[in-house]
């Protein structure tokens, strides 16, 4: 495939954005999670320090009773926040050192019960609850107050469901965020390589776009266009070189060349056959050196895009037709068999310059012809696929390695096994070059045997810029 045609393919676990985005997102909630233990943690312990507190209050109150009005008073206190609580929150017991209950609610196990948190089970209650238990002397009465843990356990639920929610929240949305921030800097990175793959291929004009944020990446995308403007300058001054030599040139070679025919004309039929042969030789060898001009100069148009101007809806079906009916004698008297399949398709429809694209594959079945063996078919292939209207010339011939697809396409290179036959050594350098103008996707693939040569142009639908 040639190195004009660039398939990219997203790779999220390769991107830097995405992983550093995502590696922040990691971090911010590891810091998050970890805060939000230690806050459960504190509440938990703020909880329990104020059910031990109500416990302690409950019994300094029977004390001040027991201090006022001594065991009368006491009992009847006991008796009276017994009656009036609910005893599965609460429980008040009050009773002898021997275990005899006096007031208050009954409860077993008492004889040896211990200030300290126990399970609801001593109390008749569901097992999974929790009490704060405080036991202590009062005159000849032994207390016992019990305070559950359930409000204080119900309101760590409700707090740790909340953090349970606003964990998923803050999840989703710094998933989200660090999914955009990559996204933004993904595209970003993805205009740079385009902006690099463009210029690979030809587009020297191409920048790096500069978000005006003064970022890294930024600053990166400004040294990209710096060296892009130098490596323009460098291209640009070595293309003009080669332009203004074919250019100069031209005249006085076109001046040798009618210097020659004249000789050749005015040499007697009868002179020196040898004298005669090399004038034709010379003559011929100025006409290759005045294709070669003309070939660089018009590489240097179309690199130019002078010719944007007469784009024009052009159909690659009548193109191939045409060149099909042409370069079939010729085809024929080298051996060859040349056919079109899908000229019946009028929907391949491109907006170009008619006479360049008839240039291009013009260029490509002479390929064909002049490299292919005799007894070699060549195929010309035109059509719509994919949106886009596509037309390749395939052969039978020897192919080119795939090492070389690359090479073929700059200007004067020429494979070892083909320098026997004549060419400039342009003829797919303007190729490549006509592909650039009309923004087709060019592509070289083994044909097993020989070679396909396709072009994908932006389909035209009425519109400039359709595809």
């Amino acid at each position: 495939m040639w190195g004009i045609v660039f398939v990219r393919k997203v790779d999220v676990v390769n991107s830097t954005s995405v992983r550093l985005a995502f590696a922040l997102t990691a971090v911010f909630l590891t810091a998050y999670l970890t805060a939000g233990f230690f806050a459960l943690q504190r509440v938990n312990e703020e909880l329990s320090a104020r059910v031990v507190h109500g416990a302690e209050l409950i019994v300094v109150g029977f004390e001040e009773h027991y201090r006022a009005g001594g065991e009368e008073a006491l009992i009847a206190a006991v008796s009276m926040r017994a009656s009036s609580i609910d005893s599965e929150d609460e429980v008040v017991w009050l009773g002898t050192l021997d275990g005899s209950r006096v007031a208050g609610s009954p409860i077993s196990g008492t004889v040896n019960m211990k200030s300290g948190d126990i399970e609801g089970v001593s109390f008749a209650s569901e097992a999974d609850d929790r009490y704060r238990v405080l036991v202590r002397p009062i005159g000849n009465f032994r207390l016992i107050v019990a305070l559950s843990y359930e409000e204080a356990d119900d309101i760590q639920e409700v707090v740790l469901a909340a953090f349970a929610w606003a964990t998923a929240a803050t999840i989703i949305f710094a998933v989200f965020f660090a999914a955009l921030l990559a996204r933004r800097g993904q595209r970003r990175i993805d205009a740079i390589i385009s902006t690099l793959k463009a210029v690979s291929i030809g587009d020297m004009k191409a920048r790096a776009p500069i978000s005006g944020s003064g970022d890294d990446l930024d600053r990166l995308s400004g040294g990209i266009n710096e060296a892009l403007k130098q490596l323009e300058e460098t291209v640009g001054g070595i293309q003009q070189v080669s332009t203004d030599i074919a250019h100069d040139l031209r005249t006085p070679v076109n001046r040798l060349g009618i210097l020659l025919e004249r000789a050749r004309t005015s040499t007697p039929i009868s002179g020196d056959s040898n004298l005669l042969e090399q004038l034709d030789e010379a003559v011929a060898a100025v006409g290759d050196i005045t294709k070669t001009f003309d070939a660089l100069m018009r590489i240097a148009q179309i690199e130019a895009g002078a010719r944007k101007k007469s784009f024009e809806k052009v159909s690659l079906t009548d193109r191939l037709n045409i060149l099909a009916e042409t370069y079939l004698p010729v085809a024929e008297e080298n051996g060859h068999t040349l056919c079109l399949v899908g000229g019946k398709d009028a929907e391949a429809w491109v907006y170009g310059d008619r006479e360049f694209l008839t240039q291009l594959f013009a260029n490509l079945i002479e390929n064909a012809i002049r490299h292919c063996p005799s007894g070699s078919s060549i195929r010309l292939t035109v059509g719509v696929e994919n949106g886009c209207a596509y037309a390749l010339v395939a052969d039978d011939g020897p192919g080119i390695p795939p090492d070389e697809h690359d090479k073929v396409l700059r200007r004067f290179y020429r494979l070892d096994k083909a320098r026997h036959t004549l060419g400039t050594g342009l003829g797919l350098a303007l190729v490549k070059a006509v592909a650039l103008l009309h923004d087709a996707t060019l592509t070289i693939d083994d044909n097993d045997p020989g070679l396909t040569v396709r072009l994908d142009f932006p389909r035209y639908n009425g519109q400039v810029g359709d595809k």
